[in-house]
């Protein structure tokens, strides 16, 4: 046998070899993850550190570690209600080492409140695991005639116009929150927007808005201290995050009203279904503990679980949800 005919058999079974190789990735994508992670991973946050969704960032950045057994570097890059952090991560490349913490608000709000955004959610994305959600307050000043919601509601109604209610930007959920309360109580009341609810809750205290719906990190802190009254917890059933407090969907007669911010863990479109699932089940794991309910607790939040088609499902139903409220309350898009 030539040499020539040798090195051309050696070529054709090494061609052969990797082409077996890759069907059988493609057949077996578990084998292609076999050894993940192995190096650390980036979770990218769209807000600045301290808030609720940095908070919940941390905390499950600190648990994965052990569950992964890699370090999991937190890297806040806030800006434009998160999608700077969108496009980062939508550019990164989906192997499971870049992942993004991401918030309702540039989930399924923007989408619909913006006329227009560069990106899609489903197309660009993998959905990997709800992370938490963290229930909003309707509050008042403590100096406020109002004593509880039918009172509010009726005080709107006897002077339309003359009341107002803050909000942490336009777009934010507790602008759409504040929004859907208006429109199905019939109520005229006014839309001050702040940048952010530091400065919001700030005017609340002082009296210069009459409402607001605030996290109850943010909110309890203020009427355990006499400087603001809790109404209402938005939420489906009454929760043990402000005991005693009805639900404005209730108090209200407002059928369905929730306002639940939530954060969630995706990847950019493309990853590996094993590295999707090894991720999902780490992340439920984590948030499946008493410490997390525990330490959650504190933060005003609550641990959600699922499966990746659960998340996928989850954003698409908030996102038809906020878009009717937009409809509804005829609410103008933004640019």
């Amino acid at each position: 046998m030539t040499k020539n005919l040798l090195r051309r058999r050696a070529m054709t079974l090494l061609v052969l070899g990797t082409l077996s190789a890759a069907l059988s990735l493609a057949v077996n994508p578990t084998a292609s993850a076999a050894g993940y992670p192995n190096k650390p991973i980036t979770l990218i946050i769209g807000f600045t550190a301290g808030g609720p969704t940095d908070a919940v960032g941390r905390y499950l950045a600190r648990q994965l570690e052990t569950e992964l057994g890699q370090t999991v570097i937190v890297e806040n890059r806030a800006g434009a209600n998160g999608v700077v952090a969108v496009q980062a991560v939508r550019r990164a490349a989906p192997d499971g080492y870049t992942l993004m913490l991401g918030s309702s608000g540039t989930l399924s709000i923007e989408p619909v409140y913006k006329k227009q955004v560069d990106y899609d959610v489903m197309r660009d994305f993998q959905p990997v695991a709800l992370v938490a959600g963290y229930p909003y307050l309707l509050v008042v000043p403590a100096a406020s005639p109002y004593r509880d919601i039918p009172a509010l509601i009726a005080g709107a109604r006897a002077k339309p116009g003359a009341l107002s209610f803050a909000s942490a930007g336009s777009g934010a959920v507790n602008h759409l929150a504040g929004e859907w309360f208006r429109s199905a109580t019939h109520i005229d009341i006014t839309h001050v927007p702040y940048k952010g609810d530091s400065a919001a809750i700030a005017d609340l205290v002082a009296g210069r808005v009459d409402m607001a719906f605030l996290s109850a990190i943010a909110a309890m802190p203020q009427v355990k201290a006499g400087k603001m009254r809790a109404l209402g917890i938005a939420t489906a059933q009454p929760s043990d995050i402000a005991p005693g407090i009805p639900t404005v969907a209730q108090a209200a007669g407002i059928p369905g009203f929730t306002a639940e911010p939530w954060n969630g863990i995706l990847a950019p479109k493309g990853l590996d279904p094993a590295i999707t699932q090894r991720l999902n089940a780490a992340v439920n794991k984590v948030m499946g503990t008493a410490d997390a309910r525990a330490a959650l607790f504190q933060l005003g939040q609550y641990p959600m679980s699922g499966s990746p088609a659960d998340f996928a499902a989850h954003i698409g139903k908030q996102t038809e949800r906020w878009a009717q409220v937009i409809k509804e309350g005829k609410i103008a898009q933004a640019d």
